[in-house]
């Protein structure tokens, strides 16, 4: 069973804080989580010369909390034990990992909005340094998930991906659904034929799909779908199967045993993240991989 002790909400003071509250209140209602922790940090390079004049020696960290407080209490009151917490730190990214270690955080929540009107730059350096798994709301989301897609590749994390959404399905009763994106070796047409090297390639993934059931008995009954990447990159065949299903939730594992944290991701969250996804991407590590 699937159960959170703590979680992070981060919030900005824009109009997608009330959404990620509500989105919050709808994770607590169906999940059991423990306790949730509001925060904001206020970049203090960012407070210029002419805001200092004119507020002068106002406590403006009492202001946001109050601010964030009236959010919190209109749409998750008498929910979830929360917390709010407001920060003063000139690198946002470097106290919110302090924070998941200093309270032992195990989800947190990113809210995220399209590319016309954000770049996601801090969104995809958090990704990068928070030692927990991320669970990504795009503005346009939904609140109800029904359909949930896993893609993997075979790997650990893939498959700790695919037994989280597994548990996550079997919790709440979702529909899961994997995917598994193949190349060809191209370099070698037409020298092998196109159909019959298409035919070897999916005789060797339906083996280890075979394979991968037979040691995680749990996912046997679990549908898949085995697409060719064909030209495409592998993130945009799982977006391409996002839209054609319409799944309310993509599952990604991501990779830790890199030792250089900006190569540890992998490419295929990291394009998922930065295109206009409309539903929530959970983006999950193992806890070895935290360790």
């Amino acid at each position: 069973m699937i159960a959170i002790d703590s979680m992070m909400v981060c919030l900005d003071l824009s109009d997608i804080d009330e959404v990620l509250v509500r989105f919050t209140r709808s994770i607590c209602e169906r999940l059991p989580v423990k306790k949730v922790y509001f925060v904001h940090n206020i970049k203090t390079t960012e407070l210029s010369d002419e805001f200092r004049e004119y507020f002068g020696d106002l406590n403006i960290s009492n202001e946001i909390e109050g601010n964030i407080a009236d959010i919190v209490t209109e749409h998750f009151a008498n929910c979830t034990e929360h917390e709010i917490l407001v920060s003063e730190e000139p690198n946002t990214e470097v106290i919110l990992a302090d924070l998941v270690k200093r309270y032992s955080v195990k989800l947190t929540l990113l809210g995220k909005r399209m590319s016309d009107k954000s770049t996601g730059a801090l969104g995809t350096k958090l990704l990068r340094i928070l030692p927990c798994s991320v669970l990504v709301f795009p503005e346009t989301a939904r609140f109800d998930i029904a359909n949930v897609l896993t893609p993997i590749d075979f790997s650990d994390t893939s498959v700790h991906a695919l037994r989280l959404s597994k548990s996550l399905a079997d919790q709440l009763g979702l529909n899961l659904e994997i995917i598994h994106v193949y190349k060809l070796p191209t370099q070698y047409f037409p020298l092998i034929s196109e159909e019959k090297a298409t035919r070897k390639a999916e005789e060797v993934v339906k083996g280890k799909f075979a394979d991968l059931q037979k040691r995680h008995q749990e996912i046997a009954d679990v549908p898949y779908t085995l697409v060719r990447a064909a030209g495409k990159t592998v993130a945009e065949r799982i977006y391409m199967q996002l839209e054609k299903g319409k799944h309310d939730l993509l599952v990604v594992g991501l990779k830790g045993h890199n030792p250089i944290p900006s190569l540890s991701l992998g490419s295929v969250p990291t394009e998922l993240y930065n295109m206009d996804i409309d539903i929530p991407l959970w983006l999950v590590y193992s806890e070895d991989v935290i360790k």
